[in-house]
């Protein structure tokens, strides 16, 4: 069985929010299943728990994904992932229409895992003998990932190599690789969930990678 949330654990509900956003009937007339991410936090701000549980089943995987590069183990990656839909939806009322979801989302589940961090003093730097989940797409393994990508084994273990790389680097430098190349944000989008600029987010990105070049060499 994997670990983590699971797709019928929506969380639990929690009180309706009363957002100045209009009734749902000024939302467009238009199927949930084929409705924008916006548009159904609309919704749910309305109380449409089946809106908010659609908005789950799209972006959870992609935050676990996100979580179990920030952070150091499976425990902790499971308690912020609930935790990050359950204040989604309990402050539903600060997401402004028609911001991007996913950048309003994922700001949160940054946010929860910086505070994690600090609260356990620790390096965010991720152990991968603590994984054992099947779905490599959901764990972020390293060996997983490389065995997904390609079938020859030198190039599994080279990108197994380049993926535990990136987990010793220094958390703002890896933070924006992981956005980047992970999760496939553009600037703009990490601008808007970090906070900081582009032309900082640019310098990271840069000294990240060329920091992870230098390992990568000295571990030939």
């Amino acid at each position: 069985m994997k670990r983590g949330i699971r797709d019928n654990q929506t969380p639990s509900p929690l009180p309706q929010t009363n957002p100045s956003v209009g009734s749902s009937d000024e939302l467009p007339a238009v199927a949930l299943g084929r409705a924008s991410d916006e548009d159904l936090m609309r919704r749910a701000q309305n109380g449409d728990q089946q809106a908010f549980g659609l908005l789950y089943e799209r972006y959870n995987q992609a935050v676990l994904s996100f979580l179990y590069r920030m952070v150091g183990n499976i425990e902790d990656v499971e308690s912020i992932g609930q935790e990050v839909f359950l204040r989604a939806f309990r402050f539903a009322s600060t997401y402004r229409y028609p911001a991007k979801f996913s950048t309003w989302l994922f700001t949160i589940a940054r946010n929860l895992a910086i505070n994690n961090t600090r609260r356990k003093k620790r390096s965010p730097v991720r152990n991968f003998a603590e994984l054992r989940i099947e779905n490599a797409d959901q764990t972020g393994d390293a060996r997983l990932i490389a065995s997904k990508a390609t079938p020859n084994p030198e190039e599994q273990e080279e990108i197994a190599r380049i993926l535990k790389a990136i987990d010793e680097l220094p958390r703002d430098q890896k933070e924006v690789i992981v956005m980047g190349i992970f999760q496939d944000m553009t600037y703009a989008e990490m601008e808007a969930v970090t906070g900081a600029k582009a032309v900082t987010l640019r310098s990271r990105m840069f000294h990240g990678l060329k920091k992870l070049a230098r390992m990568l060499k000295a571990d030939e």
